[in-house]
């Protein structure tokens, strides 16, 4: 400064203004990401939720059944902790845990009374055909095990593959859970969907056999922390009308 004056300030300001370009430029970049990868999930979302409107569709006694299942289990992700990306996974998992009943004859799916044990054993199918259809399509690897392994039971006594415990990926544990209670509490032609106290008593019942214990535990910690007319609601509603299924990606 004292030998060339304000012109030793020069290389300075040129390169306080080369660094704020190329930080605003890539701040700009990462701005554009982030936009690209909203729009993907966003698309991602209402792909698989329209793809599970159609499976249900084949169901006309299980109407918004698959994302009944996927809400019940982000609420399990999150109240044990998950991070936001493993909730969207599970909750993306539920929507698509039953893809594999695209495979299943109609008269099974519709079928009016019980099914049969040989009816029963085309039904177990889907989990390995639901399996089968996404890995071949080369997308959603993350929500295979969900797929594959939500009828597994902690005691080995599921299906397709007899896991036990923690050999069962957590997903699907998780899924396990908000499958088999949304399968009590609806409505079947057979018979009247079980109220929500009996539901959970079968869940309690079945927890350490059929079920994670503590996933179990935290599942009826959710439902009871919800105001009995809203959870109703949520029971009764086709997956498409009620607010938190419209806000379960946000």
């Amino acid at each position: 400064m004292e030998y060339y004056g304000v012109i030793a300030l020069v290389p300075m300001v040129i390169a306080f203004l080369t660094i704020s370009f190329v930080f605003h430029h890539y701040y700009d970049n990462v701005v554009k990401l982030q936009q690209k990868v909203e729009e993907v999930k966003r698309f991602n979302h209402n792909f698989l939720t329209t793809m599970a409107a159609s499976i249900d569709a084949r169901d006309r006694y299980t109407s918004g059944h698959s994302l009944r299942v996927a809400y019940w289990g982000r609420e399990i992700a999150k109240q044990i902790g998950l991070s936001s990306e493993k909730v969207d996974e599970v909750y993306f998992g539920g929507i698509l845990h039953d893809i594999g009943k695209i495979g299943i004859e109609d008269e099974i799916l519709n079928k009016k009374g019980r099914l049969t044990p040989e009816e029963y054993d085309k039904i177990k199918q889907h989990t390995v055909i639901g399996y089968e259809i996404i890995k071949q399509a080369g997308m959603f690897h993350e929500l295979l095990p969900a797929i594959r392994s939500h009828h597994e039971r902690v005691d080995g006594k599921g299906y397709p593959d007899g896991l036990v415990g923690n050999e069962i990926p957590l997903i699907a544990r998780i899924l396990a859970v908000s499958d088999a209670f949304d399968a009590m509490v609806a409505d079947r032609p057979y018979r009247k969907g079980l109220p929500i106290d009996q539901a959970l008593q079968e869940i309690r019942r079945g927890a350490g056999t059929q079920f994670d214990e503590e996933l179990a535990s935290h599942f009826i910690v959710v439902i009871n922390s919800l105001p009995r007319e809203e959870l109703e609601k949520i029971i009764r509603q086709n997956g498409q009308e009620h607010k938190p299924f419209q806000d379960a990606f946000h």
